[in-house]
């Protein structure tokens, strides 16, 4: 009984442990919106910043 909980453990360690790194992005990302006074940009990733929180539509200070 011991032998067949320790393969279920393997195989799920080895499962999760494959799938665990896929699709993440490294290092900086470039900036896809820009504010038009300061001039601070922000990549669209994380916490929004202060000067684009409160926007609504967001299309205004895209970049590009």
């Amino acid at each position: 009984m011991s032998k067949a909980k320790g393969a279920v453990k393997k195989t799920t360690s080895k499962s999760v442990g494959a799938t665990a790194g896929k699709g993440r992005r490294k290092g900086p990302q470039p900036a896809l919106y820009q504010d038009p006074k300061s001039g601070a940009t922000w990549s669209g990733r994380g916490r929004a910043p202060g000067w684009l929180a409160s926007v609504k539509d967001r299309n205004k200070f895209l970049i590009g």
